[in-house]
């Protein structure tokens, strides 16, 4: 593994050395190390690290700028960064790299403690051994995901909506579903839905892609338990000629699909049409159909959006959820989502649950409804039946053990 430290002390510089030579693989790995970041970017045109340990508060060119630098020249590596700045910039730089598609490992807050920097160290080695093998399978994916392939798919129905169910957060009861489509390849198995939904989104096929999962629903009412099902489109689908007309037609011969479905508007697109969207809203409204607002706080998923259309429920995207724990920000962001729901009198939702955990944490922020891998990944409507079986004895036995702790 090649590490590449950047550190303009040379006494910080010399003690991080130190300890690198005792953590490294002697003979595997090797380690060079920088100044400034301009020496740095100078090394790197010879020197390809897999791992940069990186100070953020350098003269002539800072940390972040650096950062920002390799992000431009899309650095593949492993980032760990060295400060004795505050947490609030590290987390702030933290996001940054995220939105850089960096990959930071963590962070060392100066003076370095070095069993933290052989763990980090050790990530990195897992993670490369990973990435090689995810990296070997994603190429593989996207050399048989061609347009050609896509269409394949559609025609010989490869494509098919799993159901991850939404439970209420007060007492586990199950309540409905989101139909999530998945691709299952004959060879490559179940595709990860980002390696093909842009690819059709492009093609012109996200009416298709929701008319398919209102098709499915209709068929598998009974594994369905006739629960409502939340069927994702964009403002464009939702404005697009012809397709609330070929929803209500199926309301001719299926009266209650209202009670059956309803639509979850997701934040690709802004709504730029808000005459056309209303229109389209009101009609189906007019026959009983609900919308809902995802990723709240995200994207186009805004206060204005939410002010524009006749919205039933709000969803808070997981990024906020799945912060709660450690991020004094997104819980006050949450907790504003989740007042604003109260007066608005909508339903809320929270998605991205991973632990039991979290579901405390909206349950005693008055949430109303959850969805996530701690209730259940997504999956085919004849699981169902046997997820709910096995849910109901899981919400028995934490609600136990929540009792028990009240009562200490």
């Amino acid at each position: 593994m090649k590490i590449l430290l950047i550190e303009d002390h040379d006494f910080q510089r010399h003690i991080l050395l130190t300890q690198l030579n005792q953590i490294i693989v002697q003979g595997t790995d090797k380690v060079m190390s920088a100044a400034s970041g301009i020496e740095a970017l100078s090394l790197m045109g010879g020197f390809q690290p897999d791992v940069l340990i990186c100070d953020l508060n350098m003269p002539e060119m800072d940390g972040i700028t650096f950062l920002s630098r390799i992000a431009e020249q899309a650095f593949s590596g492993f980032i760990i960064i060295t400060s004795a700045t505050s947490p609030k910039v590290i987390n702030a730089v933290s996001k940054m790299c995220a939105s850089y598609d960096l990959n930071l490992l963590g962070s060392l807050i100066k003076p370095a403690k070095m069993n933290v920097m052989a763990d980090l160290l050790e990530h990195a080695r897992q993670h490369q051994s990973l990435s090689i093998e995810v990296e070997s399978y994603s190429s593989l994916c996207t050399e048989k995901l061609s347009l050609t392939t896509l269409q394949q798919a559609l025609d010989q129905q490869w494509l098919t909506p799993y159901f991850q169910p939404l439970v209420k957060l007060e007492t586990g009861e199950w309540v409905g579903c989101e139909a999530l489509i998945r691709l299952e390849h004959p060879t490559l198995g179940v595709i990860a839905p980002d390696r093909f939904l842009p690819q059709l989104s492009a093609m012109g096929k996200d009416a298709e892609l929701a008319m398919l999962s209102i098709h499915y629903i209709i068929e598998h009412q009974k594994q369905l338990c006739q629960r409502k099902v939340a069927v994702n489109i964009t403002p464009d689908t939702l404005v697009l000629d012809g397709f609330v007309d070929q929803v209500l037609m199926l309301t001719n011969e299926y009266h209650s699909l209202s009670s059956h479905l309803y639509f979850e508007i997701t934040e690709s697109n802004a709504l730029e049409d808000t005459g056309r969207a209303l229109e389209a809203a009101s009609r189906l409204g007019m026959h009983g159909f609900k919308l809902s607002i995802d990723d709240f706080g995200t994207g186009y998923s805004s206060l204005k959006q939410l002010e524009t259309l006749p919205f039933e429920s709000l969803k808070l995207d997981m990024s906020f959820i799945q912060a709660l724990p450690t991020s004094r920000t997104a819980h006050a962001i949450v907790e504003s989502s989740l007042l604003l729901t109260q007066r608005l009198g909508l339903t809320s939702v929270a998605e991205g649950i991973e632990n039991q955990s979290l579901w405390h944490q909206l349950q005693q922020l008055d949430c109303d409804l959850a969805q996530g891998y701690f209730i259940a990944a997504p999956m085919h409507a004849n699981m169902l039946s046997t997820w709910h079986n096995e849910w109901q004895h899981k919400v028995r036995h934490f609600n136990l053990d929540l009792l028990r702790t009240t009562e200490r």
